[in-house]
């Protein structure tokens, strides 16, 4: 098969499984753990922050170095601040106004993992092409962090009263751009480290703004601060426990 094409439907692939899997655990639990949705925000956001503090920044700053990864970061976390300011003129039509938050914060966690998805799948791309064993064990990393990103983004939207419908097709949306950047990574010999650096620090400064901002914030809104500090403690140790073993 050609490279190109074995290297898109990797990053296709590993990107929707890991999307659709966490979602449809998120459906599983659904609209009936009402109460504890603030608790759950916080576990994922906990995890979700730990996660990217633990390997995808010192994964960033080894590739590449701190100043990418730091200019990055300051251009991803600007650019999603500007679009969640534009998402926030939008009037999302439901019946009460915590439903559209929802489905603002899940829209928008949904973009900053899809912007993620890019240079991720740029550098399993160019793993691929250069490096089989590299590009497989990214493909691998990529798989399994999707599973959490993909309950956060499902969970606000299942909670704004969007149905189980809805979850492949945000598999399919968010996994797009893993494509397109394994399709450009693979066609490359050799890629800038400092710009596959600065690429994974806009990745990082987006989810890391959205996870706080739409999730924490919210949580913490939401929940008592015992139950609230609990849980994101226990998400934090998930993500410990995620970045160890996988």
């Amino acid at each position: 098969m050609n490279k190109l094409l074995f290297s898109t439907l990797i990053g296709l692939g590993v990107g929707g499984v890991g999307i659709g899997l966490g979602g449809f655990a998120a459906y599983a639990i659904g609209r009936r753990a009402d109460k504890i949705i603030g608790l759950l925000f916080a576990g994922c956001s906990g995890m979700i922050i730990t996660v990217l503090g633990l390997e995808l920044l010192p994964e960033s700053i080894a590739t590449g170095g701190i100043i990418p990864t730091l200019i990055g970061i300051l251009i991803g976390i600007l650019v999603i601040a500007r679009i969640e300011h534009f998402f926030h003129r939008i009037v999302i039509i439901t019946d009460n106004p915590r439903r559209s938050q929802f489905i603002r914060s899940g829209i928008l966690l949904a973009l900053g993992v899809a912007i993620h998805n890019f240079p991720v799948g740029f550098a399993m791309g160019a793993g691929l092409t250069n490096d089989s064993e590299i590009g497989l064990d990214l493909a691998t990393i990529m798989l399994f962090h999707n599973l959490p990103e993909g309950f956060a983004i499902s969970l606000p939207l299942i909670f704004g009263g969007l149905g189980g419908s809805i979850i492949p097709i945000i598999a399919a949306i968010v996994s797009l751009p893993a494509g397109l950047g394994a399709l450009f990574g693979s066609s490359f010999q050799r890629v800038n480290p400092a710009l596959l650096s600065s690429m994974f620090g806009i990745a990082i400064g987006t989810i890391f703004y959205v996870s706080w901002h739409e999730l924490l914030i919210q949580s913490l809104k939401m929940t008592r601060k015992p139950g609230f500090i609990i849980s994101l403690c226990v998400g934090a140790f998930s993500g410990i426990v995620f970045t160890i073993f996988l």
